[in-house]
């Protein structure tokens, strides 16, 4: 059966740039993603060193506390001291006293420390506030030109296939039936040219009156190796085809 493959080869080169472009806008995605996954840890970062400032808040309000506890007891034993009558009660007392006034001491040397620990938590929360504004706008900046890249990608397969739809209505049903069974079943690639009585796609050599009547491109020859359907492409119709595919 005569059939004019100028369409089928057309759609084939449509139907590679697709595939490429789809292979790449599939891949947009992952590289948001890999940008959100960024953002998220230096915003974690800084929210680890929030964390700590608050902890710190929290020990200090309990060493407070305790200072306070600690304070009503030693007021206590003070009003106490008023009302013993013994040497001995009075020394009880006052050892107690002595006893209390040491742990405050100690509270209040841990609470210094925890004030000097905040300060320092402080500085490093600011260094990694400043470090998450820096890298968020780089990263920020980056994602949005992959976006930008993706949207411009999707407009330009929209268009391709838009192409497409006008060569199918140029392919005769049963030998785009026959294109679709074979990029099903060949990894995507329906056709394969013939270069130099060679299936460029699987590298069999191709008999040579076989590769004459290949390059009429008037008939469905298939290659004996990897069943592709076989189209020759001259030297001289290489620019014209490229123009072609892109303006059906």
């Amino acid at each position: 059966m005569v059939v004019n493959l100028q369409p089928l080869i057309q759609l084939h080169y449509l139907d590679q740039q697709i595939a490429n472009l789809n292979h790449s806008v599939s891949r947009i995605p992952v590289q948001i993603q890999e940008f959100d996954r960024k953002l998220e840890r230096i915003q974690r970062h800084v929210q680890e060193k929030q964390l700590l400032i608050s902890e710190n808040q929290k020990k200090r309000r309990e060493l407070e506390g305790d200072v306070a506890l600690i304070e009503t007891k030693r007021k206590r034993y003070k009003e106490q001291l008023d009302a013993v009558k013994t040497n001995k009660e009075y020394t009880g007392l006052q050892h107690e006293i002595e006893t209390v006034n040491q742990a405050i001491r100690e509270i209040e040397d841990q609470i210094l420390a925890a004030m000097e620990e905040a300060e320092l938590f402080k500085v490093q929360i600011d260094e990694a506030q400043s470090i998450k504004d820096r890298e968020e706008k780089v990263l920020l900046a980056e994602k949005s030109v992959i976006q930008e890249e993706g949207n411009r990608l999707e407009l330009q397969m929209s268009e391709l296939k838009g192409r497409r739809q006008k060569w199918l209505m140029q392919i005769p049903p049963l030998v785009l039936e026959e294109y679709e069974r074979i990029v099903t079943h060949r990894k995507g690639i329906g056709l394969a040219e013939a270069r130099e009585a060679i299936c460029m796609e699987c590298q069999m050599r191709i008999r040579p009156q076989l590769f004459q009547e290949i390059k009429r491109n008037d008939m469905i020859i298939t290659c004996e190796s990897c069943s592709r359907i076989l189209f020759f492409v001259s030297p001289a119709e290489t620019a014209k085809q490229e123009m072609d595919s892109t303006n059906p």
